[in-house]
């Protein structure tokens, strides 16, 4: 866990690039953050992370379980940040059609807090 990324980005969201972010958007960069690695800014799964069932749970549930997101609400927040410039997912590859994947069978989601710009906004509506 890192206390210096948990703080970046509290920091960060004090700063004008952060007006208009939404309360998920806020919550899901700091949840990234408190898991990411220093070195990396990888989102860390435990061996603890764990379902009452013993068995494991994804970095995706995790984020909906503790920002109390439906996994709607958390697709849309993390395409909402997208948007912003602040893509929190990691890319697995690439589909026939040249789409950018972030999962795919076998392999969920991961998660990486990215560098936190100077001003973020969202494109105008055309």
């Amino acid at each position: 866990m890192s206390a210096r990324l948990f703080g970046e980005v509290a920091a960060w969201l004090e700063s004008p690039a952060a007006d208009g972010m939404t309360q998920s958007e806020r919550l899901v960069l700091l949840l990234i953050a408190e898991r990411a690695k220093d070195t990396t800014r990888r989102m860390l799964s435990f061996r603890t992370d764990r379902r009452d069932d013993g068995t494991k749970i994804t970095l995706t549930e995790l984020l909906q379980a503790r920002a109390g997101l439906t996994p709607r609400g958390l697709a849309d927040t993390v395409q909402r940040l997208s948007k912003r410039g602040l893509e929190v997912r990691v890319p697995v590859g690439k589909d026939k059609n040249g789409v950018i994947m972030f999962a795919r069978r076998g392999h969920a989601t991961d998660y990486i807090l990215p560098d936190l710009p100077a001003s973020v906004s969202l494109p105008e509506r055309p």
